[in-house]
């Protein structure tokens, strides 16, 4: 009667649904087993490249790309099971796959690929993240930024490295680039002719239209009278090396065709300036290798601009620096003013621990018809911090954002408008001390015979020892005539430094901020550097010996003279292996393979569009294997007739008949004994009978030993209302199928997929419990129950209690609870199923009894305290 009454009820809200049918769960089970033994395979080869790419081990080119052909045939394997396992569901996984490969292949390459002809002009929300190539590191960090964390990035557009492409073969300046390959002291003359005949050279039409086009579209946004920075991005730039301040930035350029366009030439032929070439040369580049991609953007009408370390770079990662002052930042990376500073502790309520006033005797500000020029900063503003305490706490805010999304201490220029708007300009990952050098520890006594000629002030840029003789700059074309060795004592610092960095053994500047261009520049080459000494280019003289020790604790001494105890224990300033440029191609290779994105299988980016890397892919793969077998296992758990059963004999009332389909109970069952004949004669004696003994298989058992926990089960009476037994009648049809008439478990050793049914709610298990953590996993579904909505979600909620305290990740809706949990291992997750096993017969008819909130905190409290009487 009830069941005619559900199914016309059924008919009448259209609540039916299609079934789907699925191969046999023991042949998707080994599938399954298939598919995880390739992902293994494949996570093993990631693991072992990451090892050998860690900086101890030598190996050359043939052994990454003979690791990553054993990689590629392992996943390959994987997805050819899992299409077989999921019936084809995720067929666009193979091009996902075959793009990643593409670009895994691109730089394993000895030979630096053609662009293919793709977009000139891309618009900042329509980078996806696999455009890093089209448009250079600093876009598409900064598209990373706007289009999935959603900061404030201003509107602009990319000129790509398509487009340069273009430009080069258009021009015909292909040749004369590659003729410079053979230059080994690089000729200022031929490269200043090379920039000159960029600079002067046509836009070819088609890009000429785009650029017209993009510049009207972004007018429309902005409105007439809009400026915007021109900037570079370079295919490597801001990536494992900065760059910094080696290509042109134009500021505050019109946004008209004509301006634009002279800017982008500009910005362009800065690619073959001689402190650029030097620093590609420095890092294993040949000139032309790299390609310029350019950003456009609209400029901030900035009150405030500076720079934020999101991590001490002297190796105190519980602290963030912050640089400030008034106008645009041009004058803080430059390293011409000496700016605001602040030392803040991280946290999401920030503290304070230094703050320091600059001079701030200059600022940049941008002129009406365009560009930008130096004042003198008003004598009112000299003396104000240009920074709030409130602007400070949300800086602090953001940067602890985008470093946790990148993973990376950041390196972020900023400005605040004068609408008090916080705008993102760059973010680019910072090097950090990760060691503590042998050079920058305390000496074992002190120096007593040695002059102290600067100490106890400046900053500290990076740690070290340097010594040698003084070399004080005057002007930028004096660098061409430094000698090796000396120390470089200058007024201001400047990324034209960049041209000493592999042979100058130390850099003290008057003026300057731990956050500039030159800076980043002197960390990277491990070059021992102090800023703000104040007046060192007046206190020491030119050809005199002296001896920098910068430590551990940010203390700053110049001693007069060579002081041999620092000298012998200093570390030779050379760059690691992780600075030669072959080293870091390999390295690079990894990008596209082990970062892990997709991180949470509940969520709804886990997708295929959501893989970005082989270990992104060997995860999706491995989730929804679980939920094909999963889904199988549940459509197929009544349908007996098709297989062996055996109904557990244990002293509760679980009604669990277990389908061994492979060493799930002893001794284990004769497939002979599966005909259908012999089905029958099982049936008409019910089944055959197992005890809790018999069960082997590790999860299973785990599970059924918590159930059988004496204080577990509620045992009064429960009273229904009539409301809360038809709104369970009707849900009832949704949630199970009617034809399941006993609780059923699909069990292997290691395997087990458990539907329960107990009243009106509705229990699913299915776990994997090996050997091997990562394969392992247990995924939990809890939905219905016999009382209101209200009542229902109060048991969902303290379930959800009790499962967060174990780890499990959780999603809710109403009175359904979903929990998974993976990478566990056996003897833990044994545990813990226990547990689960135990909450299942403690929340049974528990619903009934919570009557308020304050309940289920109470009864959530009484389970993990082991008090199980209801």
């Amino acid at each position: 009667m009830i069941k005619g009454f559900l199914n016309h009820l059924r008919s009448i809200l259209g609540t039916g649904e299609n079934t789907v049918q699925h191969l046999p769960v023991e042949v998707l089970f080994k599938q399954f087993g298939v598919v995880l033994d390739s992902n293994n395979r494949a996570i093993e080869i990631i693991t072992d490249m990451g090892e050998k790419l860690g900086g101890d081990y030598l190996f050359d080119i043939v052994y990454m790309k003979r690791a990553y052909e054993e990689l590629f045939d392992a996943i390959s394997c994987s997805i050819v099971n899992f299409d077989m396992l999921t019936r084809n569901k995720h067929l666009q996984l193979r091009d996902v796959f075959k793009h990643i490969d593409s670009q895994i292949r691109k730089a394993l390459s000895d030979i630096s690929p053609k662009s293919e002809m793709g977009e000139k002009i891309i618009f900042y929300e329509d980078i996806t993240w696999n455009m890093y190539p089209d448009v250079g590191g600093k876009n598409a960090s900064l598209a990373e930024l706007k289009n999935f964390l959603r900061v404030n990035v201003q509107d602009g557009f990319v000129i790509s490295t398509h487009a340069f492409d273009e430009f080069i073969l258009f021009n015909g300046l292909k040749g004369r680039i590659e003729s410079l390959h053979q230059v080994f002291i690089h000729d200022e003359l031929l490269l200043n002719e090379l920039r000159d005949l960029i600079v002067n050279a046509q836009i070819p039409p088609d890009l000429d239209i785009s650029i017209n086009a993009a510049i009207e579209k972004l007018k429309a946004r902005c409105g007439e009278g809009c400026f915007v920075a021109v900037r570079s991005s370079a295919e490597e730039e801001d990536g494992e090396f900065s760059f910094a301040g080696q290509f042109e930035t134009i500021l505050n350029v019109p946004l008209n065709g004509d301006a634009v366009k002279e800017a982008y030439k500009r910005v362009i032929a800065s690619l073959f300036s001689v402190n650029s070439v030097t620093y590609q040369r420095s890092l294993g580049y040949n000139i032309g290798k790299l390609k310029m991609a350019v950003g456009c953007m609209v400029m901030v009408d900035a009150a405030t601009s500076g720079v934020i370390y999101s991590t001490n770079p002297g190796g105190d990662t519980e602290t963030m620096i912050i640089n400030s002052a008034w106008g645009l930042g041009a004058s803080i990376v430059e390293g011409q003013t000496d700016a605001d500073y602040y030392v803040v502790k991280k946290s999401v309520n920030p503290e304070i621990i230094e703050r320091k006033s600059g001079q701030k005797e200059l600022m940049t500000v941008g002129m009406k018809e365009g560009g930008t020029e130096n004042i003198k900063t008003p004598d009112q503003l000299r003396q104000k911090l240009s920074l709030t305490d409130n602007q400070l706490t949300d800086l602090v805010l953001q940067t602890l954002l985008i470093e946790k999304h990148f993973r990376k201490p950041q390196d972020i220029e900023w400005a605040i408008d004068r609408d008090g708007q916080i705008f993102i300009l760059q973010s680019r990952q910072m090097r950090t001390e990760d060691y503590k050098s042998k050079s920058s520890s305390v000496l074992s006594h002190p120096v007593d015979s040695m002059q102290i000629l600067l100490g106890n002030k400046g900053t500290v840029v990076q740690k070290g020892i340097g010594a040698g003789r003084v070399f004080i700059l005057e002007n930028v074309e004096d660098l061409r005539n430094f000698p090796r060795g000396a120390i470089l004592v200058a007024r201001h610092d400047s990324p034209d430094f960049v041209r000493l960095m592999t042979f100058v053994s130390a850099i003290i500047t008057d003026i300057g901020t731990p956050t500039s261009h030159m800076a980043s520049l002197s960390r990277e080459f491990k070059v021992p550097t102090v800023v703000n000494m104040g007046n060192a280019t007046r206190v020491l003289k030119h050809g005199q010996e002296i001896t920098l020790h910068a430590d551990d604790e940010g203390n700053i001494t110049v001693y007069d003279g060579l002081v041999l105890e620092l000298i012998q224990r200093a570390d030779v300033n050379y760059m690691s292996m992780e600075g030669v440029y072959e080293y870091r191609k390999k390295r690079y290779v990894l990008r596209h393979i082990s970062p892990l994105n997709l991180v949470d299988p509940l969520n709804d980016n886990f997708t295929v569009k959501g893989c970005k890397t082989i270990h992104d892919i060997i995860r999706f793969i491995h989730e929804k294997s679980i939920a094909e077998l999963i889904n199988s296992a549940k459509d197929q758990s009544s349908k007996l007739d098709r297989r062996f059963a055996a109904k557990l004999e244990l002293p509760i009332l679980a009604g669990i008949v277990v389908i061994d389909i492979g060493g799930g109970l002893n001794p284990p069952q004769s497939r002979d004994d599966d005909s259908h004949e012999n089905f029958l004669k099982h049936r008409q004696k019910k089944f055959k009978s197992v005890t809790f003994e018999e069960i082997t298989s590790l999860p299973l058992k785990a599970i059924i030993k918590g159930m059988m926990h004496p204080d577990a089960w509620y045992s009064q009476t429960v009273s229904l209302k009539a409301s809360d037994l038809f709104t369970s009648m009707i849900r009832t049809s949704d949630i199970v199928s009617e034809s399941a008439i006993y609780n059923v478990a699909i069990a292997t050793k290691e395997y087990v997929n458990l539907n329960l049914r107990f009243g009106y709610h509705f229990t699913i298990l299915d776990c994997y419990c090996s050997e091997k953590a990562r394969n392992n996993h247990i995924y939990f579904r809890f939905v219905g129950g016999a009382t209101d909505i209200i009542k229902r979600s109060r048991r969902v909620q303290l379930i959800a209690a009790i499962l967060k305290e174990y780890g499990f990740n959780i999603r809710i809706k109403g009175d359904l609870l979903i929990a998974r949990l993976a990478n566990i291992d056996r003897n833990e997750m044994i545990e813990i199923l226990e547990r689960l096993g135990l909450l299942i017969a403690y929340a049974n008819r528990l619903d009934a009894v919570l009557r308020d909130d304050s309940s289920v905190e109470q009864y959530a409290k009484n389970f993990l305290e082991g008090n199980y009487r209801h």
